[in-house]
C-alpha cells in the first residue's frame, strides 16, 4: 500500500467512526503532506477520552498491518521448505528434530564450511538411522553428494601466498634457468618455464667465472626469456665445487677460517679458502659438532660479482648436495646415510648422519667415462665402482653399509632408461617424494633444452627450494 492509498484509507476509516462533526471536519480538512503527519495528530488527540475509540482502532490497524508484513516475509522464506515438508506428513517429528540444530552465522573458511556441512550431514544420518519411519529421509541424505570442489579456493583467492621465483643451476658447463610459482602456504611448486644454456670454458672455467660480464649477459637474456624480470633468485651450484668436514666444537680453539684445524682440512690454499660454519646439536647429546663447508674464495666472489650485475633479489647461493642430505636425514632412521651426486666428470659422496658427522668425498670419475652403446652394462660398471669407493670410506670410519644408497644428479638422466634401472641397494631421491612439484613440459611456453632430459635435476632443485623457502 503506497502513501496516497494509506491516507485515503485513514480518512474513509475516520468517517465511519462515531466522533463529533467538528473534529471530523477538522481532520478531513487537514492536508497531510507526509504520512508521518498523521502520527503527530494521533499523539495530540490520544489524551482525550472521547477520541479513545479512534486511538484504539488505529493501534489495532497498525498491529494488524505489521503482522501482515512480517507474515508475508516469513512466508516467502519458508514457502519452499513448507511445500516439501507437507509432502512428508508422517515425518513431522523429523522436522521438529531438524529445528533443534542451530547453524552458526559465523564466517568460516571454505575448508571449515565443508567440514561443518559434511559432519552435520553425517550426524543427521546417525541420529535418524534408528528410526524406521524415517528410512526414506536417511536414504535421501546418503544420496546427497557434497563435493569438495565447491569448497576449494580459486586460483585468485590466495594470491598473497603465491610467489614467483627463479632458479639458476650451474653444473657441467651448463646453466639451467627455471621460473616457477610456489605456494608459500603449502610449499606446492609449479614449474612454468625452463631453458638450458651451454656455457663455454671461456666464460666459466673449471674453478672460476672467467668472464663475469658475459655470464651476467647470458643470465639476463635467459631470465627475460622465461619471464623473470624482478623475481627473487635462488642460485644453486653443483656439489663438486664444495667440500664438507665436521669438527667437534671442543677440538677447535675458535670457529673461524684462521683456526689451525679448520685450515688443515681445506682443499684450497689458506688465502683462497672460504668457509661457512654451522653448529649441529641435538637434545640429549653432550657434545656439539660444527659442520664446515669449504669453497674456493675467488670462485664464490666471481659469482657474487655476477649477481650484482644481474641486480635481482637473491634468496641465496647454495651448494646442491648438503641441503638434500639434510632433507634425507630428517626422514631416515638409519645410523648412516649415503648420498651420491653424479656429474659428468666427477662424483660427490656425502656420508654421515643427522646430528653428528658429515663428510664429502669427490671421486675423480663421472658418468662420461661409462657412456656406451650398451647403456645397461655401462650403468652396472659405474655403480659397481661407486659402491667399492663407498665401502672403503665406511670401512675407514668403522660404519656399516646402509640398506639404501641414495642417488641424485644429472647422471641419472644419462645412465638410466627403460631398460637400465638402478642396481639393487641404490635408490633415487625421487622415490621419497621430498618435494611437491609439477613439471609438465608440454604445458610450458618455454621449454628449451640441450640435454635429452633434466628430470633428475628438476627433482633435486625442487627439494633444495623446498628446504630453502
Amino acid at each position: 500500500m503506497n502513501k496516497k492509498s494509506k491516507l485515503k484509507f485513514l480518512k474513509s476509516f475516520i468517517k465511519k467512526l462515531n466522533i463529533s462533526s467538528r473534529f471530523n471536519k477538522e481532520f478531513l480538512d487537514k492536508k497531510f503532506t507526509k504520512f508521518s503527519d498523521f502520527f503527530t495528530f494521533r499523539d495530540r488527540v490520544s489524551y482525550l477520552e472521547k477520541y479513545q475509540n479512534l486511538v484504539t482502532k488505529f493501534s489495532q490497524l497498525k498491529a494488524q498491518e505489521s503482522l501482515t508484513e512480517n507474515s508475508k516475509k516469513s512466508l516467502k522464506k519458508k514457502s519452499s521448505s513448507l511445500k516439501k515438508s507437507q509432502t512428508f506428513g508422517k515425518y513431522n517429528k523429523f522436522f521438529v528434530f531438524f529445528k533443534t540444530f542451530k547453524i552458526s552465522k559465523e564466517k568460516f573458511s571454505k575448508k571449515e564450511k565443508f567440514k561443518k556441512i559434511f559432519n552435520f550431514k553425517f550426524l543427521l544420518e546417525e541420529k535418524l538411522k534408528n528410526f524406521d519411519a524415517y528410512s526414506q529421509i536417511v536414504d535421501y541424505l546418503k544420496n546427497i553428494k557434497i563435493s569438495k570442489e565447491k569448497f576449494r579456493f580459486s586460483s585468485g583467492e590466495n594470491k598473497k601466498y603465491n610467489q614467483t621465483l627463479g632458479v639458476i643451476f650451474y653444473s657441467d658447463h651448463n646453466l639451467v634457468f627455471l621460473s616457477l610459482n610456489i605456494n608459500l602456504e603449502n610449499n606446492n611448486i609449479n614449474i612454468t618455464n625452463v631453458t638450458e644454456i651451454p656455457v663455454p670454458a671461456s666464460v666459466i672455467g673449471d674453478s672460476l667465472v672467467e668472464d663475469i660480464n658475459e655470464l651476467a649477459n647470458i643470465s639476463l637474456d635467459s631470465l627475460n626469456l622465461i619471464g623473470l624480470f624482478d623475481s627473487p633468485l635462488l642460485v644453486v651450484l653443483s656439489s663438486s665445487f664444495f667440500n664438507i668436514h665436521t669438527f667437534l666444537s671442543s677440538d677447535l680453539k675458535q670457529i673461524s677460517e684462521t683456526d689451525s684445524k679448520v685450515k688443515s682440512k681445506s682443499p684450497y690454499l689458506p688465502a683462497n679458502t672460504h668457509a661457512e660454519f654451522r653448529k649441529i646439536s641435538e637434545t640429549g647429546i653432550s657434545h656439539e659438532f660444527v659442520r664446515t663447508i669449504y669453497s674456493n674464495k675467488d670462485f664464490i666472489k666471481s659469482w657474487t660479482d655476477t649477481l650484482e650485475i644481474i641486480d635481482l633479489p637473491i634468496i641465496g647461493l647454495v651448494p646442491a648436495g648438503p641441503l638434500i642430505f639434510e632433507e634425507l636425514t630428517n626422514r631416515l632412521t638409519e645410523e648412516i646415510t649415503v648420498l651420491v651426486d653424479i656429474e659428468s666428470s666427477s662424483t660427490t659422496l656425502f656420508i654421515g648422519n643427522r646430528s653428528e658427522e658429515l663428510e664429502s668425498h669427490k671421486l675423480p670419475f663421472g658418468f662420461n667415462l661409462y657412456v656406451s652403446d650398451n647403456l645397461q652394462q655401462s650403468s652396472i660398471n659405474y655403480f659397481d665402482r661407486v659402491l667399492t669407493s663407498i665401502t672403503l670410506f665406511l670401512k675407514d670410519s668403522k660404519n656399516k653399509l646402509p640398506k639404501d644408497i641414495f642417488v641424485m644428479g644429472k647422471g641419472l638422466d644419462v645412465l638410466l632408461n627403460e631398460k637400465s634401472n638402478l642396481p639393487k641397494g641404490f635408490k633415487s631421491i625421487s622415490e621419497l617424494k621430498m618435494a611437491k612439484y609439477s613439471y609438465n613440459p608440454k604445458n610450458m611456453n618455454v621449454h628449451e633444452l640441450i640435454s635429452t632430459s633434466i628430470n633428475s635435476s628438476v627433482e633435486s632443485l625442487a627439494c633444495i627450494l623446498n628446504s630453502c623457502i
